[in-house]
């Protein structure tokens, strides 16, 4: 089990704040730590994001101990299946046609970490040399990026960066990838919204967790760079302290 804290900032553009997240526990208490970043018209991203926050809550919350070899299938049909749900209340609402959201969650066990994410809500592990993003990012340019089409830097500015290629919520069927990662050469956990990364850059936010702080204090301080960098959306994440090698 992992020290983990969640931070949500709707920033100073934002009427509403349309991430969602949180950290639960099934009834062996392990860990589950998840963030939504919801889109669609009036308050739709806010449902879609609470919705698949709340329905992953309370499915796990019913849960024993997940093994880790059963973890990806576990992850792959609860959130297909909470997908569906999601997708036939947009087909029921029309205040709610076309809303969905991103997804990314870690299932946290002795050792390792089984990542699941939709769309381009990311995991990273970091420490003190390194902070490697653990998931691949559904978005057009990202698709360039891998064909050789464009470079990352070209991708920061490119006109069709905002397009997600896969949500949660707006089709029937969606799959989440899911990675396994060995944990005990870092110190960080983060997940978090693209509210984050798209206007902060990766080493301003490897700088302020390098420094000396409590988890509070980091995490504090992570979304007051947001704000200095005037993040044009919401800004949240959840934050988990492993105890690593300082490499």
């Amino acid at each position: 089990m992992l020290n983990a804290e969640l931070f949500s900032d709707a920033g100073f553009y934002r009427e509403q704040n349309e991430d969602a997240g949180g950290i639960f526990y099934n009834q062996t208490d392990q860990q589950l730590l998840v963030i939504c970043d919801g889109m669609g018209g009036h308050q739709a991203g806010e449902v879609a994001s609470q919705f698949v926050v709340d329905a992953l809550q309370k499915r796990f919350e019913e849960e024993n101990y997940i093994e880790q070899e059963n973890a990806e299938l576990w992850l792959k049909q609860t959130l297909q299946s909470i997908n569906l749900d999601l997708f036939l209340l947009s087909e029921r609402e029309p205040a709610y046609r076309g809303m969905g959201t991103t997804f990314v969650c870690a299932l946290i066990y002795d050792h390792h970490i089984v990542v699941a994410n939709i769309g381009d809500s990311r995991a990273y592990l970091v420490n003190g040399r390194y902070f490697d993003q653990v998931t691949i990012d559904h978005t057009f340019v990202n698709q360039l990026v891998m064909l050789g089409q464009i470079t990352r830097e070209e991708a920061l500015h490119h006109p069709r960066r905002n397009i997600i290629t896969k949500v949660m919520g707006t089709d029937r069927r969606v799959s989440p990838d899911v990675f396994t990662k060995r944990i005990h050469f870092y110190q960080y956990l983060l997940l978090n919204s693209d509210g984050l990364t798209d206007y902060v850059p990766l080493q301003a936010i490897h700088d302020v967790l390098n420094e000396s702080m409590t988890l509070t204090e980091t995490g504090e301080a992570l979304i007051a760079l947001a704000q200095s960098y005037e993040a044009k959306d919401n800004t949240s994440f959840v934050l988990a302290e492993i105890a690593g090698d300082p490499v």
